[in-house]
């Protein structure tokens, strides 16, 4: 070996088929502790930790003796005192006086090593932290669900009279009491299924489920705020065979809250409509409004947590606000079920939400509301 490789900042190493090594400069030999003579004639897994003994059977030769050369593979080198250095390794396999061998080039790949670690490090911090939040909303929400139903309770008994008449002016305080515990609860309901989405514990039992029967409930759900909106409510593409794979009450979920955000942003006089239609191995729900639409820059953002949009006198009205989790929420739900949520609007003329999910295979499977 030449003074110039013998001495090169990176360490070089000949090796046989039969794993033998052929030659080594004094660069290597120097940092993993050797003299060269030690190393000449020793096997390769000699200066390889168990796994990567492991990684030089299964990987390393064999793709050297399919492609003849290798590159940037990391692999770890085992010093004399037992401790690891962790290396990039380049490799070309030739052939030399009818054998064939095969020279590595070795590069110390410390500070790559290390971010590596501190990656490892902060994505286990950041799923602890995850878990810790989860939990704690979990626990914030069923604490704060004691006191409202004591509120809310309390408001009722008062609005049927079992303290005694109350005046107009009383009624429609106690109204205000029972309505802003109802808004309350929808919040804490999203928290809830937020953190539990989070954290994966939410349970997805999919069976096979009649749109129409689904469609049928929301509209007997909202039918009072669509009277109170003046609005009117419409549906198309929907039989009896007009099914999907899903769990059915995290379905309901979806479309009460599409349906119910349209009604919230929809002006009085104003249409809403939900239809199907097949696409091929799937099923796509549309819920369309006649509403005040969402502006193009907002479209890519509406379904992160906690987003919030303003109508275009910026001061939504107290019946909109939330925690801003209901697209988030139905968006993962329609994922975990094999789906998809997607949205099209043009700001003054309304928007259309579309649910992809799996169309029911068989007809001899159950249907859910049947």
């Amino acid at each position: 070996m030449d003074t110039l490789l013998d001495h090169a900042p990176c360490g070089f190493i000949t090796f046989r088929d039969d794993g033998t090594i052929h030659d080594v400069n004094s660069t290597l030999a120097a940092l993993l502790d050797y003299s060269r003579v030690e190393l000449l004639s020793w096997h390769m897994e000699k200066i390889l930790p168990p796994g990567g003994r492991i990684f030089y059977h299964t990987h390393v030769f064999p793709l050297l003796k399919m492609h003849g050369h290798i590159e940037e593979i990391y692999i770890a080198l085992r010093k004399k005192d037992g401790t690891d250095v962790p290396m990039l390794m380049n490799a070309v396999r030739r052939e030399c006086d009818g054998a064939m061998l095969s020279d590595c080039v070795f590069v110390r790949m410390i500070q790559r090593h290390e971010y590596e670690e501190q990656l490892i490090q902060a994505r286990r911090m950041a799923e602890e932290a995850n878990t810790a939040k989860a939990k704690f909303l979990s626990m914030m929400s069923h604490d704060l669900r004691t006191p409202l139903t004591t509120i809310y309770g309390h408001a009722e008994l008062l609005a049927v009279g079992m303290h005694g008449t109350l005046t107009p002016e009383q009624s429609e305080d106690v109204e205000i009491m029972r309505e802003a515990c109802r808004v309350l609860a929808r919040m804490i309901g999203d928290i809830l299924d937020f953190a539990k989405l989070e954290s994966g514990r939410v349970r997805i039992e999919p069976a096979t489920v009649s749109l129409a029967d689904v469609i049928e409930r929301a509209r007997s759900l909202v039918g009072v705020q669509l009277a109170e909106s003046g609005l009117g409510f419409e549906t198309g593409g929907l039989d009896e065979t007009t099914s999907v794979t899903a769990d059915p009450d995290r379905l309901q979920q979806i479309v009460l809250n599409l349906v119910t955000n349209a009604i919230k942003f929809t002006p009085p006089g104003g249409k809403i409509a939900v239809t199907a239609e097949r696409d091929g191995d799937a099923v796509l729900i549309h819920v369309r409004d006649t509403g005040i639409g969402i502006p193009a820059a907002d479209l890519s953002r509406i379904f992160s947590p906690f987003v919030q949009l303003e109508s275009p006198d910026h001061s939504p009205p107290p019946a909109r606000r939330g925690v801003g989790l209901g697209l988030a929420i139905s968006r993962d739900l329609a994922r975990a079920m094999n789906g998809d949520i997607s949205v099209r609007s043009t700001p003054g003329a309304g928007s259309t939400f579309t649910i992809a999910l799996p169309a029911a295979q068989g007809v001899a499977e159950r249907v859910v509301g049947n």
